[in-house]
């Protein structure tokens, strides 16, 4: 026989063990059942108490000193409950139904408003206090001023209030559970089951204790029962998780930050690698173009004089070259550390593609005419995105540049704009040299700094491609590619229609 089964056998054993005693002692059975819940009320305080310097929410422990104050009045009702004599009331049964429903204000509202304090500090004192202010008014109403408004007329059974009463907590039970599963992923997923179990069965005990006509009759008896299985479930989800799994309690908090250290642990790991290969590239991707430039104005310093115009102006066109590329090597690093560090912020706009690919192109039209290359542009339409301006101009300057450098002389780019559901996708193509599909992943990560030379001895910074992720990402889009070694690249990257 499974574990299960003999819980089942032993739950409805009980059960119809209860259902004899009402049947043969109803007080017997109500005392029973009351001190049932009255006890499990008391070890949810406990252990919310005892558990309070362990766990980092404050869910049980708001909870936990409401049941405090739920057992206290649910043992007053089981007191004063027609037949037991403890008060000398002149409506016995009236009094019970007063501090029940008194209980059931107070256990409901609780749980509804508990999820609040998931992630959320709570002053004890005035918990405490809130708690005891309520309870004390409201015996004061029922013991002394004698204002608590009527629940059970012997004449006529239960009063409109009473009923309406019990509405109203089935509604703050349903609002429990919806609250409940807004916040079902901070919960254990036994524990968020249990508890939600158990307040829907409250609800259908609230609803059969309206029926009731007689504190003795079936209905009443239905209700009870109901509870025992409600307050059954609390104690399996708090209970017996705080006690003999107290990393499930509630949440898994423990596990959450072990596994956020561990991330965070991956992503400094990360982030220190990127930042030697950062200062890797400045070290040497800035060097070269300096000592290169230094050995120039050496030579020009030295031996100048004996030099022809035409190897003067070879040499000057060397320099501007080489400062070119620093300067946008420099633009590349400090745009990427902008993006690293979430100074970079992205502006969208309403744009008109053709204008932002006018703009960006402009300055690679003496680049391709150097090269003898052909950019033939086909726009579908007229095709309006919304994106940071400067963001997709360096994009589009990044893919233009990198088709020419990798483009044959005398060739073609072929640059397409076309509608893709609710994007914007502009494609680049050229005829050069290609990729190896082993590098191509490496084009977008730092840490690979994958730079090659182009087809006429042009260098890189490696940089341009890792930024134009960034950006795109950004704003949105997505960006990949096609290539074939010796047939050529199309670059592919899409933006968010305006």
């Amino acid at each position: 026989m499974g574990k299960k089964s003999a819980v089942y056998i032993l739950g409805a054993v009980l059960l119809a063990g209860l259902f004899l005693i009402g049947r043969h002692n109803y007080l017997l059975f109500h005392s029973i059942s009351e001190l049932f819940s009255i006890i499990v009320a008391f070890c949810i305080f406990i252990v919310a108490w005892n558990c309070r310097q362990n766990i980092d929410n404050n869910y049980l422990l708001f909870v936990g000193i409401a049941y405090f104050f739920v057992g206290s009045t649910d043992l007053l009702h089981a007191l004063a409950y027609k037949g037991m004599g403890v008060f000398s009331h002149a409506a016995e049964s009236n009094l019970a139904t007063q501090l029940w429903i008194t209980a059931r204000y107070l256990e409901s509202f609780s749980l509804f408003i508990a999820p609040v304090f998931v992630r959320r500090d709570i002053r004890i004192p005035y918990v405490f206090a809130a708690n005891g202010l309520f309870l004390v008014l409201i015996l004061l109403s029922i013991f002394y001023w004698h204002v608590f408004p009527d629940t059970y007329i012997e004449s006529s059974g239960l009063t409109r209030f009473k009923k309406i009463s019990e509405l109203i907590v089935s509604c703050f039970f349903l609002g429990s559970v919806l609250q409940l599963y807004r916040k079902r992923r901070r919960f254990d997923t036994q524990v968020y089951r249990r508890l939600t179990a158990s307040f829907i069965i409250s609800i259908f005990s609230e609803i059969a204790f309206i029926f009731y006509t007689d504190v003795y009759g079936i209905s009443n008896f239905l209700g009870h029962i109901l509870k025992i299985a409600s307050f059954y479930l609390i104690y399996r989800a708090i209970i017996t998780t705080g006690l003999i799994r107290p990393f499930d309690i509630l949440y898994r908090d423990l596990k959450s930050s072990e596994q956020t250290l561990r991330e965070n642990e991956s992503r400094l790991k990360h982030l220190n690698e990127t930042k030697d290969k950062f200062f890797s590239i400045i070290a040497h991707d800035l060097r070269t173009p300096l000592v290169s430039t230094m050995s120039v104005f050496s030579y020009l310093r030295d031996d100048g004089d004996s030099m022809s115009d035409e190897e003067r102006m070879k040499l000057i066109g060397e320099v501007q070259t080489s400062t070119e590329r620093t300067i946008t090597l420099l633009d590349n690093l400090l745009d990427w550390e902008k993006c690293q560090s979430g100074d970079m912020i992205c502006r969208p706009e309403k744009y008109r593609f053709k204008d932002l690919l006018a703009d960006a192109s402009v300055t690679m039209e003496r680049y391709a005419h150097n090269k003898s290359i052909e950019i033939v542009v086909h726009v579908q339409g007229d095709i309006w995105i919304r994106a940071d301006g400067n963001m997709i101009r360096t994009v589009i300057r990044n893919m233009i540049s990198n088709a020419i450098k990798f483009s044959h002389p005398h060739t073609d780019i072929l640059i397409e704009i076309e509608k893709k559901n609710t994007m914007a996708e502009f494609r680049i193509s050229d005829r050069g040299i290609g990729i190896e599909p082993e590098n191509i992943e490496k084009l977008f990560l730092i840490e690979e700094h994958f730079t090659r030379p182009g087809t006429q001895r042009e260098k890189g910074t490696g940089l341009g491609l890792v930024l134009c992720e960034s950006f795109i990402r950004m704003n949105g889009g997505d960006i990949r590619l096609k290539s074939r070694v010796d047939k050529g690249t199309t670059f592919i990257f899409t933006v968010p229609l305006a």
